[in-house]
């Protein structure tokens, strides 16, 4: 039975190994890393889950752990929001498809003298964003569709500096991210062909919202960093833990811009400006901007965005037989995001612009336990958790990219034993908000403010659930 769950569990790993590109989630910050977390709402750094995940949730807690671990699973994340227009009260629902983000943490645990240590590897998503619109929504020409998928590889190494006291750990960060932005483009903010610059559709009379094209920017970005956890255990019964992550700075030089001509149906009057024969079609005079020679053409394009560090510290009580509690606070350093820059290379560089974000800092409550029903080894353990998080989106920033508001988490989960060192954790997780109002609009300068640009309302809530296959040798 044994044999069979390591044989289950190096299938899972495999798979878990396989399936970076699958890796996405609604939200810029993904905390799904592991059941157990996620089954306490993710207090999971002050009283560390007893599996190979600590190396993510307190690299410091690793050495912790007995011999050879292996902590392997995956979420699936789905995500139902949508947007409010106060002009029309109607609501475009947002079609963004089920995110599985994986995760697979091996450690080894031996001694050096008197002092036990380990050497591990984990890898995990993080950060990941997943926001995609339908063809009629208003806000398609700020963003049609966004996806970032940033997966993580840590290795790392824990050791006691003080035996059953005190240990410590950490490693480099190996970070590899892609990332896609489409937007439509809006023919009345278009520049007329053979027209003085600055001479635009819109001076025809061409409504504000009226397709033309649509861009796709794609790219790719390899980084490092590092990050750092401890543990201490100033008596049997509490538990103080601390981590932190660097933030890595991605920067996708290599992206490129496609784009694709959308007809529009359109037609010049009598009299035009362009002295051109009543009828002609205004998507023949925009075809050649699609074609070799055009300035909408397959190009170079650069990015850069910087993922956040993140700094969590907590306290865990055991004082009560079978039962664990946890209160953690995390700190989200989302103050690195204040532009996305995006720089055409090409004969596109007239569209070339930065994204105004602005964001603050996030911090987090998170309150977690788990208690055993029955042996310690054998028995199931039920877990639950709360948890809040502020959103680091200003008023002003709350957009169709990525419409960030503060969060409520309620959580349970179970750990069920398969066999003697084997078991498996299931968690769900539910995401409650109370809803934003936001913008579907670009922000084109810092003195535009909320009450000049949004325009209705954004609402969202999300669901999690998450299976993942312990092993301990």
């Amino acid at each position: 039975m044994r044999h069979r769950c390591w044989l289950q569990g190096l299938a899972l790993f495999l798979l878990s190994a396989g399936l970076p590109r699958l890796a996405r989630g609604q939200g810029f910050g993904l905390n799904d890393i592991g059941s157990c977390a996620v089954a306490r709402a993710y207090a999971a750094t002050g009283a560390p889950c007893h599996d190979a995940s600590v190396i993510y949730w307190n690299p410091g807690a690793a050495s912790t752990l007995p011999g050879l671990s292996v902590y392997a699973g995956g979420a699936g994340i789905g995500v139902n929001g949508g947007f409010t227009a106060d002009t029309t009260a109607r609501r475009y629902a947002s079609n963004a498809a089920e995110a599985f983000p994986p995760h697979v943490f091996l450690n080894y645990t031996g001694h050096l003298g008197d002092r036990a240590a380990s050497i591990g590897v984990g890898a995990y998503v993080p950060y990941g964003l997943t926001s995609q619109w339908n063809s009629d929504f208003p806000g398609r020409f700020e963003a049609q569709k966004a996806q970032l998928q940033t997966f993580y590889i840590q290795p790392n190494f824990s050791i006691e500096v003080v035996p059953h006291r005190l240990s410590v750990g950490g490693g480099p960060i190996i970070g590899h991210s892609n990332v896609e932005l489409d937007q439509a483009l809006d023919l009345s903010q278009a520049q007329v062909p053979g027209a003085p610059l600055g001479y635009t559709f819109g001076l025809f009379g061409i409504p504000l919202g009226t397709e033309f094209g649509t861009a796709k920017v794609k790219g790719a970005a390899t980084t490092y960093g590092w990050t750092f956890g401890a543990l201490f255990r100033p008596v049997p019964t509490v538990q103080i833990g601390a981590r932190f992550l660097s933030a890595l700075t991605f920067d996708y030089s290599g992206a490129t811009a496609s784009f694709k001509q959308v007809p529009t149906g359109l037609t010049l009057a009598a009299g035009n400006p362009l002295s051109l024969p009543a009828g002609t079609p205004i998507d023949a005079l925009l075809a050649p901007q699609f074609t070799s020679g055009g300035p909408l053409v397959t190009q170079g394009v650069t990015a850069k965005i910087t993922h956040p560090l993140q700094a969590e510290g907590g306290i865990g009580f055991t004082g009560v037989h079978h039962l664990l509690v946890d209160l953690d606070v995390a700190y989200v350093g989302y103050d690195a995001f204040q532009t996305l820059p995006l720089t055409f290379t090409g004969p596109a560089a007239g569209l070339s612009r930065a994204l105004l974000e602005q964001y603050g800092n996030s911090w987090a409550v998170r309150l977690g336990a788990e208690h055993v029903f029955g042996d310690s080894a054998t028995g199931i353990t039920a877990r639950g958790g709360v948890s809040y998080a502020t959103t680091p989106a200003p008023p002003v920033t709350v957009t169709p990219l990525l419409p960030d508001m503060n969060r409520y988490n309620g959580a349970v989960g179970l750990g069920i034993p398969l066999a003697r060192g084997c078991s498996v954790d299931a968690a769900y997780l539910h995401v409650f908000t109370e809803g934003r109002r936001g913008r579907v609009v670009e922000r084109t300068t810092t003195t535009e403010t909320a009450a000049e640009l949004n325009s209705g309302f954004y609402d969202l809530a999300a669901d999690v659930f998450t299976l993942s296959l312990r092993l301990h040798l």
